[in-house]
């Protein structure tokens, strides 16, 4: 029997309406417009100034961000399809397999020409770039098929 690991359909809408707030959330907090420290929490954390595992406090509304758009694109990502079969199967192995080449293509690029505090936003970004380019080319790849059997 096979066992199938994706969500189901639903997830992809919930996935959809949550991107975009959480998007727009993390790119705010990443061009510093939103003050991360409006809300502040302690919150534990595992490395720190004074050694290791301490309590500190810190603003969330970069983890909110973070983690909304984490799950957002989870949702979207690792959702069924309406009409799931062995060729959607395919194509979303095969788009999983040209998300890892592009990512990796597009860290070493970034490695070799970014640097100092630039590397560390677009490594912020890159945490993201693997699920966005493999939604976009799966997404892709069903429009394409669904054309061609109709």
């Amino acid at each position: 029997m096979k066992k199938s690991y994706l969500l189901p359909v639903g997830f992809k809408k919930a996935g959809l309406w949550m991107v975009v707030p959480f998007l727009v959330l993390s790119a705010l907090c990443l061009c510093e417009v939103l003050d991360d420290t409006a809300i502040s929490l302690p919150m534990p954390a595992l490395c720190c100034w004074d050694g290791w595992f301490c309590m500190t406090n810190t603003g969330i509304m970069i983890e909110i961000a973070m983690l909304g758009l984490l799950l957002s694109l989870v949702f979207i990502a690792l959702s069924r399809e309406q009409d799931e079969d062995e060729m959607t199967a395919h194509i979303r192995m095969q788009s999983f397999v040209w998300s890892t080449w592009a990512t990796s293509i597009i860290i070493a690029l970034s490695i070799l020409f970014v640097f100092d505090g630039h590397f560390l936003y677009f490594m912020f970004l890159a945490m993201y770039l693997y699920l966005m380019l493999y939604i976009v080319k799966f997404n892709l790849a069903m429009h394409r098929e669904r054309k061609e059997q109709r």
